[in-house]
């Protein structure tokens, strides 16, 4: 673990603009076309907040939704429940949000109620969102400033001048598109771990600059959630490259376990991370 902390110091400087996973009850993310707000209040309940500023449907399933708890065990929901309209929504693994709304969704869940999360992504048309976490005084300024949102313009320019008056520079949370493998999380016999969630870090401004890509072999030791415990690359890349991939796999990709006669154990696995230059650069 100390290999990682000092690892994930020259990261921060040197590789990517995203953010680290941490423990919180309040997590979002905002751009020119969404807005998510995930809350779990004191009455253990959980919602999502969604404000579609985007000229097309969106939609989100249960199975869609990636959580992991403090302690990295991963969390799924059951369904979508009341929104707030007295839709027949109860029970549906599937929620929507029409193109200019804005939308407030409860969660089912059968999971022991956890007060925090550590990470929370919304997979949706080949792109993850990784929302943020927020403190509960960030959250509530986040929230207050939605009904100052005009959600029925349809220009872009004025979408963005609105947002970035509210908000700021600050475009909470990061979107990266990913690849998702479906697997079962449990096993009752024997097997090694599995890659279930990947995402595709994008190349540093200086390898884009100096057109530099290749591919990274990443060895991992993972937990019996599937936490990523060390993460050690066999083949460095130059600007960056390797530490932007170093951090996409330890905090964004998602892994199930090594099983041994049906239980979780610690275990070696390999990730690869490829960056392709693109001829048109």
């Amino acid at each position: 673990m100390t290999v990682i902390s000092v690892l994930i110091c020259s990261i921060i400087v040197q590789a990517t603009p995203d953010f680290i996973p941490t423990s919180s009850a309040y997590h979002v993310y905002l751009d020119s076309k969404i807005l998510f707000a995930f809350e779990l209040t004191a009455k253990e309940e959980i919602f999502v907040e969604v404000i579609n500023l985007g000229e097309s449907r969106r939609c989100l399933s249960t199975d869609q939704i990636s959580m992991r708890s403090r302690d990295g065990k991963m969390l799924r929901f059951d369904s979508f429940l009341y929104d707030g309209t007295k839709s027949k929504l109860e029970g549906n693994p599937r929620g929507c949000v029409r193109q200019r709304t804005r939308r407030k969704f409860e969660l089912g869940y059968s999971f022991e109620f956890p007060r925090e999360v550590r990470k929370v992504v919304f997979l949706a048309v080949r792109q993850a969102f990784r929302l943020e976490p927020l403190s509960q005084p960030r959250y509530l300024e986040f929230v207050n400033k939605l009904d100052k949102i005009n959600i029925g313009v349809s220009s872009e320019y004025l979408k963005m001048f609105k947002l970035r008056s509210l908000y700021g520079d600050n475009f909470y949370g990061s979107r990266i598109p990913y690849r998702r493998v479906n697997a079962s999380r449990t096993s009752e016999g024997t097997r090694g771990p599995i890659t279930l969630l990947s995402t595709f870090p994008q190349q540093t401004k200086q390898a884009k600059k100096k057109k530099k890509g290749g591919s990274l072999s990443i060895r991992l030791k993972l937990d019996p959630n599937g936490e990523v415990l060390e993460a050690v690359t066999e083949t460095p890349l130059e600007f960056g490259l390797t530490e932007r991939a170093l951090y996409e796999v330890t905090y964004w990709w998602d892994f199930v376990p090594a099983f041994e006669f049906g239980e979780p154990v610690v275990s070696e696995h390999r990730a690869k991370v490829v960056y392709r230059v693109r001829q048109a650069e």
